[in-house]
C-alpha cells in the first residue's frame, strides 16, 4: 500500500489558494460526509454529526498543514483519513456495497493514520522495526478483515437478516469464526501496544523542539488507537443506521488528532514569536553570549552555537572569545551562514542535526538575530581595542615608573656621589689654603655645592621618592605635606599595593595638592586613601574658593589622564565658593 501523498502540483496550488481550498474543501467534505451516513441522522443524530465533524476536521487540517515545514509529511494521510472515515459510515445504508465499502474504509483508516504519524517529521519510516510493525498491522487489520468477510456471513458482523448486501466467499463454522475473531482482536491490541512503544522511543530520540511539537499528536493518536482496539473487542465495525455510544466515543477522541496537529502548528508559530521576543530583550549593547542564549532558548537546542567572523584577525570566534573552526559543509550538524546588511560574512550558526527538520525556524532565528549579531561583533571588536588601549597605557605607566626609578638611582648613585666627592676635595683644599682670596673662593664654591646637592636630592625625591618604595603611601605623603604651606590631614591606609598603583596614587595626590596650593586659596586640605578590595579610592578635598574646571592641557586634565591610564576614573566636584573635591577610583 503506497503512502498517501498529495501530488506536488496539487499541493502547491492548495498552498497558494488556501482560503479557497478551505471554503470549497469544507463545504464539499461536509456534503460528502453527510451523504455517506445520511440514514444515521435519523437514529443517531449526535453521533452522525460527530462523524461529519471528524471528517471535516481531518480534511481542513490537511489543507492548513499543506506546505508547513516538517508537518507536510502528514497532510496526505490526514486528507485520505478524512475520506476513509466518511466512507466507514456508509454502513448506515445497510444495502448494496455499503458493507464492503464500510469494512474496507474503517480498517484502512487506522492504518492510514498510523502510517502518517510514523512518517512524521522526516517523511519516511526510520528502521526495519517500524516497517515490520506496519506490515503486521496491515496484515492483522485490513487484510485479515477482508479475508474474514470471505469466510463469514453478514449477520455475524451484526447486519440484520435479509439485508440486500454484496458479499463474497463461503462461510465457515460460526464457532471457528469466533475463535479467529478473538485471535485477531488480541493481535490488534498487541499491535496497538507495540505502536505505543515505538512512539515512546521516538519521543525520547526527538530533539526538545520536535518533542514539544509532537507530544500532543502522539497522545491523541495513542488514546484513539487504544480506544478503537478496545471497542473492536466488544463491538463489530459500523453495521447499521444506529451508531452505538462506543463509536461516538471513538469519534470524539478522533477529533483530538487534527486539534493536536493544529496545536503543533501553533507551537511552531509561538517559537517564531518567542525568537523575536527573546531577541527584543537582549541587553544593550548585545553580546554574542546573550544572542547565543536567546537562540538556544527559542529553539530548545542547547548545542546551538554562534561562531562570529572577526575580519581583523581573520578567524572565527565563539561566544567565549575562543578561536573556533566551523564544521565542514558535509557535517551532520545544521550549518547556516549569516551575512551583514552589506553582504559581508558575519557568523556561522550551528545546530543539532535534528534541527534540519525545523530549518525554517532556524532561518527565522538567524534573520532575526543578524542585526543583534552585527552589533555584538562591533561591541566585541571595540571592547578588544579598548582592552588593548588599556594594556598599552598600563605598559606606558609601568615603563614610566621604571624610568623614574632608574633616573632616581642614577642621580643618587652617580651625580650625587660625585658631588659629595667634590665637596670632600673642596674641604681638603680649604684646609691647605692660606691665601684669603682663595679661602673665600673655596667657601663660596662649597656653599654653591651644598645648594646643588640639596636641589639634586629634591629632584631625586620628585622623580621617585625612595620612602615610597620602602614605606608605602602614608610615609611618602607625610614627607610631602610637611613642607606645604597648607595644613593637610592624612587618612591613608597602611596597606601596600602594586608599585605602579602606589606610584600613580602618590603623584595624583601630589599634583592635586600642588593645584590646591597654587590656585585654590585654601587653608586646609584632607587626603583620604581607602582600600575597597577591588579598588583603591583616593579623595583629596580642600576648603578653597572652588570653581575648578577641567580644560584641555590643564592640570586637572593631566590628573584625569593619569587615572585613566591606570584603568580608573576621576570625578571632580568644585562648586564656586564651596571648595574642591577630587575622587579617584583605581582598580587593584
Amino acid at each position: 500500500m503506497p503512502h498517501p501523498r498529495l501530488p506536488s502540483r496539487l499541493a502547491a496550488c492548495a498552498a497558494k489558494h488556501r482560503p479557497w481550498c478551505l471554503a470549497f474543501g469544507g463545504s464539499g467534505t461536509t456534503a460528502f460526509a453527510v451523504a455517506c451516513e445520511w440514514p444515521a441522522f435519523q437514529g443517531s443524530p449526535f453521533a452522525a454529526t460527530a462523524n461529519v465533524a471528524v471528517t471535516l476536521a481531518f480534511i481542513l487540517t490537511a489543507i492548513m498543514l499543506n506546505g508547513e515545514e516538517s508537518l507536510g509529511s502528514v497532510t496526505g494521510a490526514l486528507a485520505l483519513g478524512g475520506v476513509l472515515w466518511a466512507l466507514s459510515w456508509t454502513a448506515a445504508w445497510v444495502d448494496g456495497p455499503s458493507a464492503l465499502v464500510s469494512s474496507f474504509a474503517y480498517s484502512h483508516f487506522w492504518i492510514c493514520v498510523g502510517w502518517g504519524v510514523l512518517r512524521y517529521p522526516t517523511g519516511r519510516l526510520r528502521d526495519s522495526r517500524e516497517r515490520a510493525l506496519l506490515a503486521a498491522a496491515v496484515l492483522v487489520v485490513p487484510v485479515a478483515n477482508l479475508v474474514l468477510i470471505g469466510i463469514s456471513r453478514p449477520q455475524w458482523f451484526g447486519y440484520p437478516p435479509g439485508a440486500d448486501l454484496w458479499w463474497y466467499g463461503s462461510p465457515i463454522g460460526h464457532g471457528t469464526h469466533n475463535v479467529i475473531v478473538g485471535v485477531l482482536d488480541g493481535l490488534t491490541l498487541l499491535i496497538a501496544g507495540l505502536f505505543l512503544l515505538v512512539v515512546r522511543d521516538r519521543l525520547r530520540q526527538y530533539s526538545e523542539l520536535d518533542r514539544r511539537i509532537f507530544q500532543p499528536v502522539a497522545l491523541a493518536v495513542l488514546v484513539s488507537f487504544l480506544l478503537a482496539a478496545a471497542v473492536n473487542i466488544v463491538a463489530n465495525s459500523p453495521n447499521s443506521a444506529t451508531i452505538g455510544p462506543e463509536f461516538t466515543a471513538v469519534s470524539l477522541i478522533l477529533l483530538t488528532i487534527p486539534v493536536a496537529f493544529a496545536t503543533a502548528v501553533l507551537r511552531r508559530v509561538f517559537v517564531r514569536a518567542r525568537i523575536a521576543q527573546l531577541l527584543a530583550t537582549l541587553p544593550s549593547p548585545p553580546t554574542v553570549r546573550a544572542v547565543r542564549t536567546a537562540l538556544r532558548t527559542a529553539l530548545h537546542d542547547d548545542s546551538a552555537d554562534i561562531l562570529v567572523w572577526m575580519p581583523e584577525q581573520e578567524r572565527h570566534s565563539d561566544a567565549d572569545g575562543l578561536t573556533r573552526t566551523p564544521p565542514p559543509a558535509d557535517a551532520a550538524d545544521l550549518i547556516m551562514k549569516v551575512w551583514t546588511s552589506a553582504g559581508a560574512p558575519l557568523a556561522v550558526i550551528t545546530a543539532a542535526p535534528a534541527m534540519r527538520r525545523n530549518s525554517d525556524l532556524v532561518t527565522a532565528a538567524v534573520q532575526a538575530s543578524a542585526l543583534a549579531l552585527e552589533n555584538a561583533r562591533l561591541h566585541t571588536i571595540v571592547a578588544a581595542q579598548l582592552k588593548a588601549v588599556h594594556a598599552s597605557r598600563a605598559r606606558l605607566v609601568e615603563a614610566s615608573l621604571h624610568e623614574r626609578k632608574r633616573l632616581e638611582r642614577d642621580l643618587h648613585d652617580g651625580a650625587q656621589q660625585r658631588l659629595l666627592a667634590l665637596a670632600t676635595r673642596l674641604g681638603l683644599a680649604r684646609t691647605k689654603a692660606t691665601d684669603p682670596d682663595t679661602i673665600s673662593a673655596i667657601e663660596a664654591a662649597r656653599e654653591d655645592l651644598r645648594y646643588a646637592l640639596a636641589d639634586l636630592r629634591s629632584l631625586a625625591r620628585g622623580i621617585h621618592p625612595a620612602v615610597l618604595s620602602q614605606g608605602g603611601l602614608r610615609p611618602a605623603l607625610e614627607v610631602v605635606t610637611a613642607a606645604l604651606p597648607v595644613r593637610v590631614e592624612l587618612d591613608v591606609t597602611a596597606d601596600r599595593f602594586d608599585a605602579v598603583l602606589e606610584t600613580g596614587a602618590y603623584y595624583t595626590i601630589c599634583e592635586a595638592l600642588t593645584n590646591t596650593v597654587k590656585h585654590a586659596g585654601a587653608t586646609r586640605a584632607m587626603v583620604t586613601v581607602r582600600n575597597l578590595g577591588a579598588e583603591v579610592q583616593i579623595d583629596v578635598a580642600d576648603d578653597g574658593k572652588g570653581g575648578a574646571v577641567e580644560v584641555d592641557n590643564g592640570g586637572l586634565a593631566g590628573l584625569a589622564d593619569r587615572i585613566r591610564a591606570l584603568g580608573g576614573a576621576l570625578v571632580i566636584a568644585s562648586p564656586s565658593g564651596g571648595g574642591t573635591r577630587l575622587t579617584a577610583n583605581i582598580p587593584c
